[in-house]
Protein backbone atom coordinates (compact mmCIF):
# COMPACT_ATOMS: atom_id res chain seq x y z
CA UNK A 1 0.00 0.00 0.00
CA UNK A 2 0.97 3.65 -0.14
CA UNK A 3 0.06 6.81 1.75
CA UNK A 4 -1.61 9.68 -0.07
CA UNK A 5 -2.10 13.26 1.05
CA UNK A 6 -4.38 15.15 -1.38
CA UNK A 7 -3.32 18.81 -1.55
CA UNK A 8 -0.80 18.20 1.19
CA UNK A 9 0.99 17.85 3.49
CA UNK A 10 0.44 21.47 4.48
CA UNK A 11 2.97 23.52 6.41
CA UNK A 12 6.47 24.94 6.28
CA UNK A 13 8.83 23.28 3.80
CA UNK A 14 11.34 22.23 6.48
CA UNK A 15 8.60 20.67 8.60
CA UNK A 16 7.27 18.64 5.65
CA UNK A 17 10.76 17.43 4.74
CA UNK A 18 11.36 16.42 8.37
CA UNK A 19 8.07 14.48 8.38
CA UNK A 20 8.98 12.57 5.22
CA UNK A 21 12.49 11.69 6.43
CA UNK A 22 11.11 10.42 9.74
CA UNK A 23 8.49 8.30 7.97
CA UNK A 24 11.21 6.69 5.91
CA UNK A 25 13.13 5.79 9.07
CA UNK A 26 10.12 3.94 10.47
CA UNK A 27 10.38 1.36 7.66
CA UNK A 28 6.68 0.65 7.69
CA UNK A 29 4.87 -1.44 5.10
CA UNK A 30 4.05 1.58 2.94
CA UNK A 31 5.93 1.59 -0.37
CA UNK A 32 5.76 5.34 -0.93
CA UNK A 33 4.05 8.55 0.16
CA UNK A 34 2.15 10.37 -2.62
CA UNK A 35 2.03 14.10 -1.95
CA UNK A 36 0.68 17.30 -3.56
CA UNK A 37 2.38 20.13 -1.72
CA UNK A 38 1.81 23.76 -2.61
CA UNK A 39 5.50 24.35 -3.25
CA UNK A 40 8.32 22.19 -4.58
CA UNK A 41 10.50 20.48 -1.98
CA UNK A 42 14.28 20.04 -2.04
CA UNK A 43 13.94 16.30 -1.34
CA UNK A 44 14.28 13.77 -4.14
CA UNK A 45 10.76 13.07 -5.41
CA UNK A 46 9.40 11.08 -8.35
CA UNK A 47 6.87 12.89 -10.54
CA UNK A 48 3.63 10.94 -10.89
CA UNK A 49 0.45 11.43 -12.89
CA UNK A 50 -1.56 14.27 -11.38
CA UNK A 51 -4.56 13.04 -9.40
CA UNK A 52 -6.04 16.40 -8.43
CA UNK A 53 -6.38 19.43 -10.71
CA UNK A 54 -3.19 21.49 -10.69
CA UNK A 55 -5.17 24.73 -10.49
CA UNK A 56 -7.69 25.82 -7.92
CA UNK A 57 -9.74 28.95 -7.31
CA UNK A 58 -9.50 30.75 -3.95
CA UNK A 59 -11.63 33.50 -2.45
CA UNK A 60 -10.02 35.86 0.07
CA UNK A 61 -12.46 35.84 3.00
CA UNK A 62 -10.82 38.88 4.57
CA UNK A 63 -12.91 40.87 2.10
CA UNK A 64 -16.33 42.08 3.21
CA UNK A 65 -19.39 40.28 1.84
CA UNK A 66 -20.23 43.22 -0.40
CA UNK A 67 -16.72 43.19 -1.85
CA UNK A 68 -16.99 39.44 -2.53
CA UNK A 69 -20.30 40.00 -4.32
CA UNK A 70 -18.75 42.79 -6.38
CA UNK A 71 -15.95 40.45 -7.53
CA UNK A 72 -18.49 37.97 -8.91
CA UNK A 73 -19.71 37.78 -12.46
CA UNK A 74 -23.01 39.62 -12.87
CA UNK A 75 -24.77 36.39 -13.88
CA UNK A 76 -23.57 34.67 -10.68
CA UNK A 77 -25.00 37.45 -8.50
CA UNK A 78 -28.26 37.25 -10.47
CA UNK A 79 -28.53 33.48 -9.97
CA UNK A 80 -27.92 33.79 -6.22
CA UNK A 81 -30.73 36.34 -5.92
CA UNK A 82 -33.00 34.21 -8.12
CA UNK A 83 -32.56 31.17 -5.85
CA UNK A 84 -33.30 33.32 -2.80
CA UNK A 85 -36.39 34.81 -4.45
CA UNK A 86 -37.69 31.36 -5.43
CA UNK A 87 -37.48 30.22 -1.81
CA UNK A 88 -34.51 27.84 -1.94
CA UNK A 89 -33.20 27.10 1.56
CA UNK A 90 -29.77 25.81 2.63
CA UNK A 91 -29.79 23.20 5.38
CA UNK A 92 -27.09 21.11 7.05
CA UNK A 93 -27.15 17.33 6.73
CA UNK A 94 -25.51 14.28 8.29
CA UNK A 95 -24.41 10.85 7.19
CA UNK A 96 -28.04 9.81 7.79
CA UNK A 97 -28.90 11.78 4.64
CA UNK A 98 -26.46 9.77 2.55
CA UNK A 99 -29.17 8.17 0.39
CA UNK A 100 -30.23 11.62 -0.85
CA UNK A 101 -26.63 12.69 -1.39
CA UNK A 102 -25.91 9.55 -3.41
CA UNK A 103 -29.09 10.03 -5.47
CA UNK A 104 -28.04 13.55 -6.42
CA UNK A 105 -24.47 12.49 -7.16
CA UNK A 106 -25.70 9.67 -9.42
CA UNK A 107 -28.00 12.05 -11.29
CA UNK A 108 -25.16 14.53 -11.83
CA UNK A 109 -22.67 11.84 -12.84
CA UNK A 110 -25.04 10.50 -15.49
CA UNK A 111 -25.94 13.96 -16.72
CA UNK A 112 -22.45 15.43 -16.99
CA UNK A 113 -20.41 12.28 -17.63
CA UNK A 114 -18.49 12.48 -14.34
CA UNK A 115 -16.81 9.38 -12.96
CA UNK A 116 -17.86 9.03 -9.33
CA UNK A 117 -15.94 7.57 -6.43
CA UNK A 118 -17.49 4.58 -4.72
CA UNK A 119 -20.27 5.21 -2.20
CA UNK A 120 -17.88 3.97 0.50
CA UNK A 121 -15.45 6.80 -0.34
CA UNK A 122 -18.04 9.51 0.36
CA UNK A 123 -19.29 7.69 3.47
CA UNK A 124 -15.72 7.58 4.74
CA UNK A 125 -15.43 11.34 4.30
CA UNK A 126 -18.67 11.94 6.18
CA UNK A 127 -17.49 9.76 9.06
CA UNK A 128 -15.28 12.74 10.06
CA UNK A 129 -18.03 15.25 11.03
CA UNK A 130 -15.66 17.42 13.06
CA UNK A 131 -14.26 18.87 9.84
CA UNK A 132 -16.18 17.32 6.93
CA UNK A 133 -19.70 18.74 6.53
CA UNK A 134 -22.56 18.08 4.15
CA UNK A 135 -25.17 20.66 3.15
CA UNK A 136 -28.26 20.57 0.97
CA UNK A 137 -30.31 23.08 -0.97
CA UNK A 138 -33.97 22.40 -0.25
CA UNK A 139 -37.07 23.48 -2.16
CA UNK A 140 -40.63 22.67 -1.08
CA UNK A 141 -39.32 19.94 1.20
CA UNK A 142 -37.14 18.22 -1.40
CA UNK A 143 -33.34 18.21 -1.63
CA UNK A 144 -32.36 19.60 -5.04
CA UNK A 145 -28.61 20.20 -4.62
CA UNK A 146 -25.85 19.13 -2.25
CA UNK A 147 -22.20 19.62 -1.40
CA UNK A 148 -19.51 18.14 0.82
CA UNK A 149 -17.16 20.69 2.36
CA UNK A 150 -13.94 20.47 4.36
CA UNK A 151 -13.24 22.93 7.19
CA UNK A 152 -9.58 22.59 8.13
CA UNK A 153 -6.73 24.93 8.95
CA UNK A 154 -7.29 28.31 7.35
CA UNK A 155 -9.50 27.04 4.51
CA UNK A 156 -13.03 25.94 3.86
CA UNK A 157 -12.92 23.71 0.77
CA UNK A 158 -15.68 22.65 -1.59
CA UNK A 159 -14.96 18.97 -2.26
CA UNK A 160 -17.95 17.45 -4.07
CA UNK A 161 -21.28 18.73 -5.33
CA UNK A 162 -24.35 17.66 -7.25
CA UNK A 163 -27.81 18.87 -8.30
CA UNK A 164 -31.11 17.41 -9.46
CA UNK A 165 -32.26 17.59 -13.07
CA UNK A 166 -35.80 18.61 -12.19
CA UNK A 167 -34.96 21.92 -10.50
CA UNK A 168 -32.02 23.33 -12.43
CA UNK A 169 -33.97 26.53 -13.16
CA UNK A 170 -33.89 27.37 -9.44
CA UNK A 171 -30.09 27.92 -9.48
CA UNK A 172 -29.69 26.20 -6.12
CA UNK A 173 -25.93 25.43 -6.47
CA UNK A 174 -25.19 29.17 -6.66
CA UNK A 175 -26.99 29.89 -3.40
CA UNK A 176 -25.43 26.82 -1.76
CA UNK A 177 -21.94 28.13 -2.56
CA UNK A 178 -22.73 31.65 -1.42
CA UNK A 179 -24.18 30.53 1.92
CA UNK A 180 -21.15 28.32 2.60
CA UNK A 181 -18.80 31.16 1.65
CA UNK A 182 -20.54 33.43 4.17
CA UNK A 183 -20.51 30.68 6.80
CA UNK A 184 -16.78 30.11 6.35
CA UNK A 185 -16.16 33.84 6.58
CA UNK A 186 -18.23 34.25 9.76
CA UNK A 187 -16.41 31.39 11.51
CA UNK A 188 -12.95 32.82 10.86
CA UNK A 189 -11.60 30.95 7.83
CA UNK A 190 -9.20 32.95 5.67
CA UNK A 191 -9.91 31.35 2.29
CA UNK A 192 -12.67 29.55 0.47
CA UNK A 193 -11.22 26.94 -1.87
CA UNK A 194 -13.19 25.70 -4.90
CA UNK A 195 -10.67 22.82 -5.02
CA UNK A 196 -10.11 22.42 -8.74
CA UNK A 197 -10.57 24.11 -12.11
CA UNK A 198 -9.61 22.94 -15.58
CA UNK A 199 -10.96 24.82 -18.59
CA UNK A 200 -10.33 21.92 -21.00
CA UNK A 201 -11.34 18.95 -18.88
CA UNK A 202 -14.29 20.49 -17.00
CA UNK A 203 -15.36 23.61 -18.90
CA UNK A 204 -18.86 23.84 -17.40
CA UNK A 205 -17.81 23.35 -13.78
CA UNK A 206 -14.84 25.67 -14.23
CA UNK A 207 -17.05 28.39 -15.70
CA UNK A 208 -19.43 28.02 -12.73
CA UNK A 209 -16.60 28.39 -10.20
CA UNK A 210 -14.84 31.27 -11.96
CA UNK A 211 -18.11 33.20 -11.81
CA UNK A 212 -17.50 33.70 -8.08
CA UNK A 213 -14.36 35.79 -8.68
CA UNK A 214 -11.29 35.15 -6.54
CA UNK A 215 -7.80 34.26 -7.74
CA UNK A 216 -6.23 31.17 -9.30
CA UNK A 217 -3.53 29.18 -7.49
CA UNK A 218 -1.41 26.52 -9.18
CA UNK A 219 0.11 23.56 -7.33
CA UNK A 220 3.37 21.78 -8.11
CA UNK A 221 1.56 18.57 -9.07
CA UNK A 222 1.61 15.02 -7.73
CA UNK A 223 4.93 13.52 -6.57
CA UNK A 224 5.98 10.29 -4.88
CA UNK A 225 8.37 10.16 -1.93
CA UNK A 226 9.81 6.65 -2.27
CA UNK A 227 10.22 4.64 0.93
CA UNK A 228 10.91 1.14 -0.45
CA UNK A 229 12.72 1.51 -3.81
CA UNK A 230 12.62 -2.11 -4.98
CA UNK A 231 8.88 -2.49 -4.40
CA UNK A 232 8.29 0.94 -5.93
CA UNK A 233 10.09 -0.20 -9.11
CA UNK A 234 7.83 -3.28 -9.22
CA UNK A 235 4.78 -1.08 -8.71
CA UNK A 236 5.83 1.17 -11.61
CA UNK A 237 6.40 -1.85 -13.86
CA UNK A 238 2.93 -3.25 -13.10
CA UNK A 239 1.36 0.15 -13.85
CA UNK A 240 3.06 0.24 -17.26
CA UNK A 241 1.97 -3.31 -18.08
CA UNK A 242 -1.61 -2.56 -17.11
CA UNK A 243 -1.65 0.44 -19.45
CA UNK A 244 -0.34 -1.74 -22.32
CA UNK A 245 -2.88 -4.49 -21.70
Amino acid sequence: HYWYSPRGPRGEEKAIEFLLRELKKLKKDSVFFRIETENKLSLSLKKSNDLQPKKTLLLDLKLESEALLKEMHQKTRYNIKLAQKKGVKIVSGTINDFAEFWRLMSVTGNRDGFRLHSAAHYKNLLSQPEFIKIYFASYEGKFIATGIFSFFGERATYLHGASDNSARNLMAPYLLQWELIKMAQSTGYKYYDFYGIDEKKWPGVTRFKLGFGGFVKEYSGTHDFIIRPILYGLYELIRKLRRIW
